[in-house]
C-alpha cells in the first residue's frame, strides 16, 4: 500500500456527525502510532447556496452574502483543525464555494499529490449512491474511502473482494493492490482480513442438456480456490478467512461482508479516464450499490 502523505477529507456539513473526519482521523492516529507517519490532512469544507444567485439580490448583496456564508464555515473548520492538531496530526483547512464538490475533488486530486480522499457515504432510501459518491467512485484517481455511520470493531474484519475472473496484468495488479491494503489497513488496527470470490455460472447453462452446470460450476470453484490461495500465499492469510460464495456478484460479496459483519470492504475499480471513465465497471457497480460498510476503491 502506497504511503500516505496527504489525504483530502470532505468535511460533512457543521450540523452533521463528522463521519468521514472521525475516520480520517483514526487512520492517521494509527499510521503514526506504527511509525508510518501521519498524512497531513486537507480538511475541505464545501460551501454553496442558491440563494446567492437570487436575481433579487443586487451583486453586491451577492457578494456579501458569499462572503460571509464561507467566512462562517472558515471559522468552524479553523476548529476541526485545532481538533486533528490537538491530536498530534497536522491539518489545515479550507473552504469551497462550489456546487460540484466530486467534480472539484477529482480535479484536485489531478493537479496536485493526494493519496486518499476520504467523504462520508451517503445514500438514497434505495441504497443507491448519490450522484456525487458515483462521481468520485467513477473517476477520482486516487483511493477513496467512503465512510458509514457504522462503527468498527475494536478488532475490524476487513473483506478484500477479488476479481479472478480476468487474468489481465491490470486486474492482476488490482487485486495485489486490494489485499495489501487491506492487509496494511488491519494490521494498524489489530484485525483480520479476510478475502471473497463470487463464483457465477450463466443461467443459461442451467437451461441446456449439453452442458452440466453442476460441473461446470464445480470446475470454476476450484480454479477459483487455487487462484484465491496462491495470491494470499505471500500474506499469510488462513484458508478459514476465504469464502467463495455461489450467485450473482453483487449479492455474493455483500452477503459475505453482513455474515462477517465485516467493517471495510476493499476492492479494486476498473474505471478510466475519458469517456471510459464513466464506466466503474460491472461487477464493482454491483457490489458497491449495496454495500452496508465502509468501501474503500482502488483503481490499477
Amino acid at each position: 500500500m502506497k504511503a500516505l502523505k496527504h489525504a483530502l477529507v470532505v468535511m460533512d456539513k457543521p450540523k452533521h456527525d463528522q463521519i468521514a473526519f472521525q475516520r480520517a482521523l483514526a487512520l492517521g492516529k494509527a499510521l503514526e502510532a506504527a511509525g508510518d507517519g501521519a498524512p497531513e490532512l486537507q480538511l475541505k469544507a464545501f460551501v454553496y447556496n442558491q440563494a446567492v444567485t437570487d436575481s433579487s439580490l443586487d451583486v453586491r448583496d451577492q457578494t456579501t452574502l458569499k462572503r460571509t456564508l464561507t467566512q462562517t464555515r472558515k471559522t468552524w473548520l479553523a476548529e476541526q483543525v485545532a481538533k486533528a492538531e490537538a491530536q498530534g496530526l497536522k491539518a489545515k483547512g479550507d473552504a469551497v464555494w462550489t456546487e460540484a464538490l466530486a467534480r472539484w475533488t477529482c480535479d484536485a486530486v489531478d493537479s496536485s499529490a493526494v493519496d486518499l480522499v476520504v467523504k462520508t457515504v451517503h445514500k438514497s432510501k434505495t441504497l443507491t449512491h448519490t450522484p456525487a459518491d458515483w462521481t468520485l467512485l467513477r473517476q477520482c484517481q486516487a483511493p477513496v474511502l467512503l465512510c458509514t455511520r457504522k462503527r468498527w470493531a475494536k478488532a475490524p474484519k476487513v473483506l478484500v473482494a477479488l476479481d479472478l475472473k480476468r487474468k489481465d496484468r491490470n486486474h492482476a495488479r488490482l487485486n495485489k493492490k486490494a489485499i495489501e491494503a487491506g492487509c496494511k489497513i488491519a494490521s494498524l488496527f489489530g484485525g483480520e482480513v479476510h478475502l471473497v470470490y463470487t463464483i457465477t455460472v450463466s443461467s443459461v447453462l442451467s437451461d441446456l442438456d449439453i452442458v452440466d452446470a453442476r460441473k461446470v460450476q464445480k470446475a470454476a470453484a476450484t480454479q477459483a480456490k487455487e487462484a484465491m490461495e496462491a495470491l494470499a500465499a505471500p500474506y499469510g492469510i488462513p484458508k478459514a478467512n476465504m469464502h467463495l460464495p455461489l450467485g450473482k456478484v453483487g449479492q455474493g460479496v455483500n452477503n459475505t461482508a453482513a455474515k462477517l459483519k465485516a467493517d471495510l470492504l476493499v476492492m479494486g475499480t476498473t474505471g478510466k479516464t475519458g469517456l471510459k471513465g464513466l464506466v466503474l465497471g460491472n461487477a464493482a457497480e454491483k457490489v458497491l450499490t449495496r454495500a452496508q460498510c465502509d468501501i474503500l476503491a482502488l483503481k490499477p
